[in-house]
């Protein structure tokens, strides 16, 4: 159980972390994301020959009909990671925070409403850390420009209910028992969806093999959201994925940390009674969803 809370926690910073090399990249938002996807599927096959060739883990049904799911998976988080990479273009780090942090409540009740995880005073312990978890998020989100994209609002939203969506399939999937299989399909998913919708788009397939320096900074957030998958199945397969999912929200504490430290997008000294305040509702969810374990 324990181990299941600090992989919790560390895919919370992996998730916040990895979208940092899109804020320096100027790459089409839909390549970026299929280059993430490339990434991602080669880290798959290689931990998938690894554990399967030596005999770390049980080999997996690699023709289940399951894997249909996982592929449509790959196919909305796409769709969600591209809005996410236009949102963050659009309306920076922090103010696509806010938005994008409906993913928690969107992924939570899912979970709560159709695989029946917790019940009875634990899902009241569970819905009470997920809203003090989802209010650190908004206090969180602070913008010292007060211009309103409306463009880049919308693609937040796309992008928390298609990411609360894909964390509601892949506990479906890990329920099913499928571990490292699934990492394949989705990967996989990722990459051929990522690159039909850029060749729609451009309709200039040669760009789709043209590799350069642009390419390295989403292929490092491919790894790191390798690390993360991972390690969210791993949680997923030790606590409830409700509280889960729930604990790794605190990405939203560690986006805004880089936000104002490292991008400078926030005035620590204008805005510190409401990080503070941030900080002690995190802390509130937190303990809330100790209560559901």
């Amino acid at each position: 159980m324990v181990l299941g809370i600090i992989f919790a926690v560390i895919v919370s910073v992996l998730f916040a972390v990895y979208a940092v090399p899109r804020k320096l990249s100027k790459q089409n938002a839909v390549l970026y994301t299929m280059w993430v996807g490339i990434s991602y599927l080669v880290g798959s096959v290689a931990i998938c020959s690894v554990v399967w060739g030596f005999g770390i883990g049980e080999q997996e049904n690699l023709f289940s009909r399951w894997h249909l799911l996982t592929a449509l998976r790959g196919a909305v988080w796409v769709c969600g990671t591209a809005s996410f990479n236009i949102a963050i273009d659009k309306i920076g780090l922090t103010g696509f925070n806010q938005w994008k942090n409906f993913q928690g409540p969107i992924g939570t009740l899912l979970m709560l409403a159709f695989l029946d995880e917790i019940v009875g005073s634990k899902a009241v312990w569970l819905l009470l850390g997920m809203t003090m978890m989802f209010i650190s998020a908004v206090l969180f989100t602070i913008g010292d420009d007060k211009r309103t994209n409306i463009g880049g609002i919308l693609f937040a939203l796309l992008a928390a209910a298609s990411f609360g969506a894909t964390a509601f399939i892949n506990k479906i999937i890990t329920n099913q028992g499928f571990i490292y299989s699934q990492l394949l399909y989705h990967s996989l998913s990722v990459v051929v969806s990522a690159a039909i919708i850029f060749i729609i788009q451009t309709r200039n397939p040669k760009e789709i093999l043209c590799v350069s320096r642009a390419t390295w900074l989403p292929v490092m957030s491919g790894a790191m959201f390798l690390a993360a998958t991972i390690l969210s199945i791993f949680s997923y397969t030790m606590i409830a994925g409700g509280v889960s999912w729930s604990i790794t929200q605190l990405n939203a504490v560690w986006t805004i940390l880089i936000g104002i430290f490292v991008f400078r997008e926030v005035s620590f000294q204008t805005h510190w009674p409401r990080i503070i305040a941030g900080f002690v509702f995190a802390l509130a969810a937190i303990l809330f969803l100790l209560f559901a374990l």
